[in-house]
């Protein structure tokens, strides 16, 4: 507020200043040309009229603004002078022979003197108009009291008016400031709660609480990922640990018991292994960075992967749909690692009818490809939390079903990082269906 009041009266001041300099010039030079005006008419009458001839009126009508007249000769002796009573001056007559204006001062009072010399047949000699200032220092200091009454009240004015605007301002940036303060000391539970008759404050707290419901969903998911991450490998390193006890205590003497346990041993390390390979997935998923890529055949991809599938599973039916040449560029080992996740999924969860069902078409703007099965389905709460990492429908089978909760994230991760989308419909019971859309470019 200080600088903003600083600026404009500094902006004032300078354009008063000028604007006075310019009118002081102006006046003066009206000034000069009323006395030049009256010198060039009275050359001019004692120029063409004898100086006998010449009365008091002709030369008080070639006057103007109470000037003084006086009428010299050529050795600068004073012959004439009006009004005839004023003695309270004289002109040098050093300044009778100048033809310039000069200054002179007659009881404390300011005047200018024009001199002309005049040479005809009926005078030869001078003549000097003495013309008054008073009115010009008049006006001019009128006009500077003017300027400065006005600049003292635009300034008073101005500096109420911006207190209280400043005030407004401030006072929501205040309110603002200190929200943020109870935020931060608070945690990310805590949101802004203002409203303000600013817009752009009332824009920055919509903004702040958005970041901070992103922020806050991010550290939940990364709160969860290391609680799930830490869980996942505890449990598996317990077994290890308790067999390893086991075998350190009766394995040495009971090759049963020492089978036994190396056998489960070595399963929970692959255990380990497979999510510490998932989560190095994950991370690179994360990561990656968009690469020119070949288009590929994704028909064949999928007949591919389906008949590995049917090696694999014998006793599941594999069908498929699949239209048109689909190309789409995209690494082919990232797209068998998509097709893996999502059939060895639906396999899992599919364990009564098995029955796998592949569609792939070409619409007006997109490559789409369906993977459905005829399993338990998954509950409409649940849909859009199984991209979540570690996250299991059913988590009493996760163990027994030997998954991780890692796949359809890295399945989803490299979706989108091929500029694809992926989606989830699915019925209690009925089954559930995978959408895959990869737009045409």
């Amino acid at each position: 507020m200080r600088l903003a009041i600083l600026i404009i009266t500094g902006s004032f001041i300078m354009f008063s200043t000028f604007l006075i300099y310019a009118t002081s010039i102006y006046l003066k030079d009206l000034q000069y040309r009323a006395a030049d005006r009256s010198a060039v008419e009275l050359h001019s009458l004692y120029s063409t009229t004898p100086i006998n001839a010449i009365t008091e009126r002709e030369i008080y009508t070639s006057l103007y603004d109470n000037q003084k007249f006086v009428l010299f000769t050529m050795s600068g002796e004073e012959v004439y002078r009006w009004p005839s009573k004023d003695q309270s001056y004289n002109v040098p007559r050093e300044q009778i022979i100048n033809p310039d204006f000069y200054p002179m001062e007659i009881n404390d009072k300011k005047y200018i003197v024009k001199t002309v010399m005049i040479e005809s047949e009926y005078w030869n000699g001078y003549i000097a108009i003495i013309h008054p200032m008073q009115e010009y220092y008049t006006i001019l200091q009128m006009i500077i009291i003017i300027a400065t009454i006005i600049a003292f009240m635009s300034i008073s004015v101005t500096s109420v008016i911006s207190y209280f605007i400043s005030g407004q301002m401030v006072r929501p940036i205040y309110r603002f400031t200190k929200q943020l303060q109870y935020v931060e000391n608070n945690g990310f539970s805590e949101r802004l709660d203002l409203r303000t008759n600013l817009s752009e404050i009332d824009y920055m707290v919509v903004s702040f609480n958005k970041m901070m419901d992103t922020l806050e969903e991010s550290f939940n998911q990364q709160k969860q990922f290391v609680e799930d991450a830490s869980h996942e490998l505890r449990t598996p390193l317990q077994i290890v640990q308790g067999h390893l006890n086991l075998i350190n205590r009766w394995g040495k003497n009971d090759k049963a018991v020492l089978e036994e346990s190396l056998q489960i041993s070595i399963d929970e390390m692959g255990r380990i292994t497979k999510l510490i390979e998932e989560l190095l997935e994950l991370t690179k998923n994360e990561n990656k960075q968009k690469l020119v890529l070949e288009p590929i055949d994704l028909n064949n991809e999928i007949i591919s992967r389906v008949n590995a599938m049917r090696q694999l599973h014998p006793s599941y039916t594999f069908t498929t749909d699949l239209k048109d040449d689909l190309y789409y560029a995209i690494s082919q080992h990232q797209f068998e690692q998509i097709l893996v996740i999502f059939l060895d999924n639906a396999v899992k969860y599919d364990n009564k009818n098995k029955s796998i069902h592949i569609v792939s078409k070409q619409m007006s703007n997109k490559i789409k490809i369906e993977i459905s099965d005829k399993g338990v389905g998954i509950p409409k709460e649940e849909v859009n939390k199984v991209f979540d990492r570690f996250y299991r429908v059913d988590k009493s089978r996760s163990r027994e079903l030997g998954g991780n909760g890692l796949g359809l994230s890295i399945a989803k991760k490299i979706i989108e990082a091929n500029g694809g989308n992926v989606y989830i419909t699915s019925k209690i019971n009925e089954g559930t269906t995978i959408h895959i859309e990869f737009p045409l470019k």
